[in-house]
Parts: C-alpha cells; structure tokens; sequence
C-alpha cells in the first residue's frame, strides 16, 4: 500500500530541535494527521501535489505540541463556569472573596449552590482562612462550596454543612480532617477526604454538562498548545468517561488519557484488571478523527496531601504548623494497592509531595517484579535527597513534576517549610543529571496551567516574591520543552505517537512566536492537531 499523499504543509518556520533551533528544517508535510515530512521549505514544497494546501508559517518557532501528563480537563471545565477566586483574579482578602462569591451569585440566580474555586489561603493575610461568619456573608441563602487550589481542601457555609449533616458530633474520617474551632464546632474547612463529606450531597453535573465542560476546557487547553493531555484521577463512573467520549465525537482538538483513582474501586484486593476497563470502558479504541481522541492511562493514587494545606507527609515538620502531616493510606495498604495494581496490568500514578510519603512509594516499587518497564510514576515528587533521588533512578520511576507550583505556590511552600528547605523542592537538574525520566505537567486548574509559564518558571525557580527557590535546579528553555512534550509523552507510554517531530509522528505540534526565556513575553500563536490549525488560523497564511 502506499504512503498517503500530504494533504498540508506548514513552511517557512523555524523548527526547534532538542537543544537549539533547527536552520535547516523549516516545513513539515502532513498526510492522513501525521508527519509524512520534515525538511528545507523549498525541498518539502516543491516535492507537493498541486491539491495539498500551503500554510506560510510566517517565521513562528515550531515546537511539538505540549503534553500536559498531568491535569484535571473536566475540573477545569468546570472551573471555567465557576467563580474565579485565585489570587491571580485579585482575591486576596477576606472581603475581594466575598464580593467575588456574591457577584457569582447574583449572575447566576438558577443555580442551587453557590460554587467557587481557586482559593488559596496562603495569599491571605497572616495565611488564615476565611472564618464561618465569611462564608455565611458570602452565601447567605444558598449553600456555598468553594474548591481549594491544591485540590485537598474545601470550604463550605452552614447551608451546605447542615445539608451534609454536619455538626460538632462528625468524626473525622480516615485520612481527613473537619476544621474546628476551640469549642469543637466545624469552621467550615474539610480537607483530604473529609471534603466527601461536602461533595456527596453536592448535586452532580449531568453527562451533557460535563461534556460542555470538556470541550470548554479543550478550547482553553488549545489555546495554550497543550495537544494532549491526562484526566489524573476521574471517577469511575460511566456517564463520566461518556462524556469525554462525547467530546471526542463532537470534535475536541485534545488527545486525552484517562486516569482512574484507585481508591474509587475499593480496597486493593477490588483494583480491576487494566484490560478489563479498557473494554468495560470501551476506551481501547476510540481514536475519533484527527483532531481528539481517547484512551485509557495509569492508575491513580494518593499517598499524601499538598504542601499548601500542610498535608504532605513530612519526614520534619513544617516550620509554622509543627505538624507532619498525613500518609492517607498506611504504607501496608499503600504497597497493597501498589502491588495490585502493577500485578493486574496497571502503570501506577502515585501522588506523593512530602518526603515520607515519597519514600513509601519507592519502597513499594522497589519490591515489584521488572517494576521499570511498567514506567511507574510519582506525581509531584516535590520533597526530595540525593538517596531518594537514587531509589527512584533505580526502581524506574517516572518524576511527574509541575514547575509552575514554585511560581504560583512558592512563598507558600517557604511559610511552610523554611527557606532552606524548599529551596530543594521540584530538584529537575539533579533527577535529570541522575537519569531520571522526569516529565512536566501543570495540575491544572491548581494553577493556570500554560506550558509556557511552566517553562519559564523551570527556568527561574522565582516565587511570586522574588525568592530563587535552589539556583542550581534551574534548566534551559530545551530541556523544559522536551519535559514538557518528549519527557511526557514517555510518560503516558504514548512516545511512539507524540512528542517529537519526526516522520510518522502524529501531526501536533505549537508555533511560539520564539523561543522562551526567563522573562520574555513569548506567546503561543498558533496551535495545530492532527494537522488542523485548532488555535491561531489569524496568525497564519
């Protein structure tokens, strides 16, 4: 059979290599939504059938399409419809997170509950949470819940407690904590699995909505030249992955895996088999068109919490709490689900910031049989030492890191740790300089998620402050593009479809108007997928 004749070709570019920028190389040919060409514009042009359409790059850095391996795409679509009470919308005080609920509020007078997320107390002065009274004023006739920005925590008023039947006699359960005052009367705050406490009388979204919700969160994502893209820790839940496989059918630009959470099934002995849910799920092959696609990635658990709440667990405590916070499972039941999982055909995708609760990890894997070529992986891998870093070369694990924390997050992590330990946070030049498989993600919506904002704070290591968080650890613009295209792609086990530009590879990549630095203000212009121009055409000729 032979090979299908380019339908496209992108010319006149500059192409980025994996170190430095390509002169040679400036067009890529596309044929059936894959590279069928790489080469001079005046070579690949003039080897085109007259019928296949000319795009004139117009001098735009061309890179692969970025991989966010690790984000939350129907949480974010979500978020979109939510109010935005991030420090970067301005809520910072007590009264900006009230004014911006209530005006949520009153523009959306239909909805039952009064819904919030991005907020980080640690932007707050004295890094204190909103009180009882707060939330009350911010939500005064419905019941109120509002996402904290890690993820590991939620406020909620006293219409939504009283609905969830919540009161100063609730236990907290395993791996939670209610906040209280000093009379024992909940304050409002739930983290870790506490917050389920919250969510299950919260009205679920249908599968039509969720399905709005991703394809809002892939026009957002295309935006930023994210071309796939990993749902870490989605329900298991059939109207749920419907709905991603609806998107798919209604057109999403976004090549997403999914990632189940392996508490979701039960206890260890209840992970399914990997193939099993593939079927069950009928995710084993719905490849859509060129544009999205859908499949089944790693298992997802939890070890710990974040850094943020002081849940990460900790070998030292924290410097302003005196606590270490938590493993969410005992390292028995951990390596139980560890073990079950890899012996029923799943890559395991384990949360883990804290120091102790990374050991706990290596450790589990460190038992598995030929646990590197299941490509095991540690998410956030934060809190890390020489030893550690070592362990995790040896067992093969993949470090899934998100630059961005450090430049969204960083004065937090220094409030909670002290300076001289988080300056060891995120070390991607040590695990890089060890032979670590490291890859970059965002976590998104717990920061906003743009990978070049990513890049750049790799590159940086700079909080919001100013502080350089471990000169040392800083990369190159290279380097943090292969993190975050190459380095991600292997670690969704898709490098042999994504992540480079070469003949073959599927056809995704991002035009940047250059190539970025610490400072610069280098955009995504262009974003193409499948060898469709899904974001920037304006940019284009």
């Amino acid at each position: 059979m032979s090979a299908p004749e380019p339908e496209v070709v992108f010319h006149s570019a500059r192409m980025m290599g994996r170190e430095s920028v390509l002169p040679d190389l400036t067009a890529v040919a596309v044929a059936d939504g894959k590279i069928a060409a790489i080469g001079p514009s005046d070579h690949i042009l003039a080897a085109m059938p007259s019928r296949a359409r000319r795009i004139d790059a117009r001098g735009l850095l061309l890179v692969p399409g970025f991989n966010d391996c690790h984000m939350h795409i129907l949480g974010y679509g979500l978020k979109l419809s939510a109010a935005d009470l991030s420090p970067d919308a301005g809520v910072r005080d007590v009264p900006a997170f009230v004014d911006a609920l209530r005006r949520w509020a009153q523009a959306n007078p239909s909805s039952a509950w009064v819904r919030g997320s991005g907020y980080n107390q640690n932007a707050f002065p004295g890094a204190k949470h909103v009180a009882p009274a707060d939330l009350d004023r911010a939500a005064s006739d419905r019941p109120l819940i509002v996402h904290h920005a890690s993820g590991h925590a939620l406020l909620a008023n006293s219409r939504a407690m009283a609905l969830a039947g919540v009161g100063p006699a609730t236990s907290d359960p395993a791996g939670g904590e209610i906040g209280r005052d000093a009379s024992g009367a909940p304050t409002g705050v739930f983290l870790e699995s506490a917050m389920s406490l919250i969510t299950e009388v919260v009205p679920k979204p249908s599968r039509s909505d969720m399905s709005d919700a991703i394809c809002r969160a892939c026009t957002a994502l295309s935006a930023v030249g994210i071309t796939s893209a990993s749902d870490m820790g989605i329900e298991s839940d059939e109207s749920v992955v419907g709905a991603f496989r609806d998107a798919v059918e209604r057109g999403a630009a976004l090549r997403m895996t999914l990632c189940p959470e392996a508490v979701e099934f039960g206890t260890p002995e209840k992970v399914p088999q990997r193939q099993e849910l593939e079927r069950d799920w009928r995710l084993a092959n719905v490849p859509g068109d060129v544009l999205g696609s859908v499949r089944l990635g790693a298992l997802k658990l939890y070890a710990d919490g974040a850094l943020t709440t002081r849940t990460a667990a900790l070998r030292e405590p924290f410097a302003d709490t005196g606590t270490v916070g938590m493993l969410l499972h005992e390292p028995d039941e951990l390596g139980a689900y560890i073990t079950t999982g890899h012996d029923r055909g799943w890559q395991m995708a384990v949360h883990a910031i804290g120091d102790r609760a990374i050991e706990a990890v290596a450790e589990a894997c460190e038992s598995l049989d030929d646990a590197s070529g299941r490509r095991h992986r540690i998410e956030h891998c934060m809190l890390l030492d020489a030893d550690l870093i070592g362990r995790i070369r040896r067992a093969g694990i993949v470090a899934v890191i998100q630059p961005e924390f450090v430049a969204r997050l960083g004065d937090a992590y220094v409030l909670g740790l002290g300076l001289e330990r988080a300056a060891t946070l995120n070390p991607v030049a040590s695990l890089l300089r060890a032979g670590v498989p490291a890859a970059f993600s965002s976590d998104c919506p717990v920061v906003p998620g743009a990978p070049l904002d990513g890049i750049r704070a790799a590159m940086s290591r700079r909080t919001p402050s100013g502080i350089v968080l471990g000169d040392a650890e800083r990369i190159t613009a290279a380097e943090a593009i292969r993190a975050y295209t190459e380095g991600a792609a292997y670690a969704v086990c898709d490098e042999k479809a994504t992540g480079t530009l070469a003949q073959g590879m599927r056809a995704d990549f991002a035009l940047l108007t250059d190539l970025p630095t610490e400072t610069d203000t280098s955009v995504v212009a262009a974003t193409v997928c499948g060898g469709k121009v899904v974001y920037g055409a304006e940019h284009l000729a």
